[in-house]
């Protein structure tokens, strides 16, 4: 049997920032952003917040599985490749603590993401983590399911860049398909990834 899945609300946003940090800590491209473990998690909260948060306040939908994996989506309305403003105080504090190779890095990462986002209708995984003691055991499956099933229900597309070569066969088997390589400059590559309603 599944675990249960439910959608998160904004009392959920310390939660899903602290699962997504865990689950990415160890992220190849996140590692190559904030390059010093020791204050990596710490980094990684500020930046997930970020996302999360206006995701949380209805720009996008959060799924939270077992309290151990969340799944951050943007649906089909949003405008996919464009760089989304969001609130200029809660990002002056998210990232207050960053250095500046830190935000040289995440500012090539953001830049490569959106020139080569796609700009057709598609519901896109922009975040999918399960904390490290509880990966491997369906989680991140099951908290992903909704919306794909949804996906399959309504006919439309779903995309993600994969930061992390370990994680391609999972998204393979449920039915993503690389799409091409992602460079970044100075650090490794993502890959696109698609997958067509069943």
């Amino acid at each position: 049997m599944a675990p249960p899945v439910r959608i998160a609300t904004l009392d959920d946003l310390d939660l899903v920032t602290s699962v997504a940090a865990a689950a990415f800590q160890d992220d190849p491209v996140m590692s190559w952003v904030f390059q010093d473990p020791a204050t990596r998690p710490a980094r990684l909260g500020g930046l997930f917040s970020m996302p999360a948060g206006d995701m949380l306040r209805g720009n996008g939908e959060v799924h939270v599985c077992d309290d151990d994996s969340v799944a951050l989506w943007r649906d089909p309305a949003f405008e996919h490749g464009g760089l989304r403003e969001s609130d200029d105080d809660t990002t002056a504090e998210a990232i207050s603590d960053f250095t500046d190779g830190e935000l040289e890095r995440l500012m090539v990462l953001g830049a490569t993401l959106a020139a080569n986002h796609p700009h057709e209708p598609h519901w896109f995984l922009n975040v999918l983590g399960t904390v490290p003691s509880r990966q491997g055991q369906g989680l991140g499956a099951a908290v992903i399911t909704p919306v794909l099933e949804r996906c399959d229900a309504e006919g439309v597309r779903a995309y993600l860049d994969s930061t992390n070569p370990r994680n391609r066969p999972f998204y393979r088997r449920l039915g993503f398909v690389d799409s091409g390589e992602i460079p970044l400059t100075g650090g490794p590559s993502l890959m696109a990834m698609w997958r067509d309603p069943r």
